[in-house]
């Protein structure tokens, strides 16, 4: 069995909420599927800045897209696709399974293989 983590996002909580809620199901509404879903939110893109006193001198800016990372059970279900994104690895979030990390990853370079995080600069020679 393949589990993958992958990453999503969504224009609204509403939109993951719709595909959250296509995932298989038994009659009773109850998940019958063996994946984990983490509904992260809108993401910090730059955090707030404050004073000495605690008071807000910046607000935060939040991503305009709603996050939501899969830990799938089984192969990703095709209907997400859509929505993947692909943040340098692994993003702010992971399910700190080493084996769905060195996949992401692994992917991640396969898709991208000129990143830097794929081909990280030579370190400085000593002197």
């Amino acid at each position: 069995m393949t589990r993958l983590t992958r990453k999503y996002e969504f224009v609204d909580e509403a939109a993951a909420d719709a595909a959250i809620a296509l995932l298989p199901t038994d009659d009773e509404g109850n998940p019958t599927h063996e994946h984990l879903v983490t509904k992260l939110g809108h993401l910090v893109l730059v955090p707030a800045v404050y004073d000495d006193k605690g008071n807000i001198i910046t607000p935060a800016v939040l991503s305009d897209y709603y996050a939501v990372d899969v830990y799938w059970g089984n192969e990703a279900d095709v209907s997400w696709d859509s929505f993947i994104v692909w943040p340098t690895p692994m993003g702010v979030h992971t399910y700190g399974s080493s084996s769905s990390r060195n996949e992401y990853a692994a992917t991640y370079c396969d898709l991208f293989p000129e990143s830097l995080y794929c081909n990280p600069p030579e370190p400085p020679e000593e002197i």
